[in-house]
């Protein structure tokens, strides 16, 4: 997609239709509201809080307003943002303008023609169908915004480093790498699950249960370099597990991660949508291959000088064995 165009449906386009599906379902059902609408409802869907129709829309409206206005500012800026930061601060503005959105409408609609905010419902199905939504606007929006001009990884047009390797050496290169903060995290909101399972919704407690043991797959990580490429294991189980063929790789690197250049810690990114992606544990040395497609995959690991003199190796000797399978993988 070339810049003006991405610019346009990320500052234009997409604001307006958002704005749209919130202030259009208002302006043509105001007249049918109650004079008090439910703002607020319970986990069994039943309305138990209220406000007047201007207030709701105020609220909504800031809502919109700072999420779309996101957007719109990355679409405006000439300068060059960090290579995650417009991707991220698209996705995150799409999803609070859609989800304020979203509310205004749902709201609207299924209470024109009420004579008491107190019968309210909030059909399941509409909630579900709005995040949804939101989600997918989110991902657009990151997707557009990372096609934007980005700042250029110093050293990127150094030529790199590569092992010396015979015709027929195979060399084999793994690396754990360790870090508390998952851990802590994840007993942090187990204890605070086992509190909602006491006190609140089973749902709720159930989710929050879910979210502590998924914390812990990032405590840990197992990275392995060898002539297939590289590949990210995680938890103490390996699993998930984050491969990336060699022959998908351009050039690899060692850089100085810094979590706020990808969006802070855990796995950041889509190399599917936003085209990078990284597993960052720590600030510090890591990895980084650049992809023939111009997608980017970065993780922290120390020492990683050799399994980059490696992957480099493998990558000239793959060129060499195979020159028209390299030529259709850059093309």
């Amino acid at each position: 997609m070339k810049e003006k165009t991405s610019r346009t449906v990320l500052g234009v386009v997409i604001p307006v239709a958002v704005a749209a599906t919130g202030l259009v379902p208002y302006r043509a059902y105001r007249s049918d509201l109650p004079d008090r609408i439910a703002s607020h409802f319970g986990v069994s869907g039943r309305a138990d809080g209220s406000m007047t129709p201007e207030v709701f829309l105020v609220v909504c409206g800031a809502m919109m307003a700072i999420g779309l206005g996101a957007c719109v500012t990355v679409a405006l800026a000439r300068r060059r943002f960090q290579p995650m930061v417009a991707p991220s601060v698209s996705a995150v503005g799409a999803f609070l303008g859609a989800v304020s959105a979203g509310i205004l409408a749902i709201t609207v609609i299924s209470q024109r023609g009420l004579d008491r905010w107190q019968d309210a419902t909030l059909p399941p199905w509409a909630v579900i169908a709005w995040i949804i939504g939101s989600v997918a606007l989110a991902g657009v929006a990151a997707w557009i915004a990372s096609s934007l001009p980005c700042r250029r990884q110093a050293g990127a047009d150094a030529a790199p480093p590569a092992m010396d390797l015979s015709p027929t050496e195979r060399v084999f290169w793994s690396a754990t790498l360790s870090a508390r903060w998952p851990l802590v995290l994840g007993l942090a909101i187990l204890l605070v699950g086992l509190a909602l399972l006491l006190i609140t919704e089973l749902w709720i407690g159930l989710v929050m249960l879910g979210i502590s043991i998924l914390m812990t797959f990032f405590g840990r990580i197992r990275v392995t370099a060898d002539r297939s490429g590289l590949s990210v294991r995680y938890g103490f189980l390996g699993w998930p597990r984050r491969s990336i063929s060699i022959r998908r790789i351009a050039v690899a690197r060692a850089v100085d991660i810094r979590p706020t250049e990808w969006g802070g810690w855990g796995y950041r990114g889509s190399l599917a949508i936003m085209r990078r992606a990284a597993v960052v544990l720590r600030a510090g040395p890591g990895i980084r291959l650049d992809l023939h497609d111009g997608r980017v995959f970065a993780v922290t690991i120390d020492d990683p000088e050799d399994p980059v003199l490696l992957l480099n190796a493998e990558i000239s000797r793959r060129a060499a064995l195979n020159p028209a399978s390299e030529r259709e993988s850059m093309s």
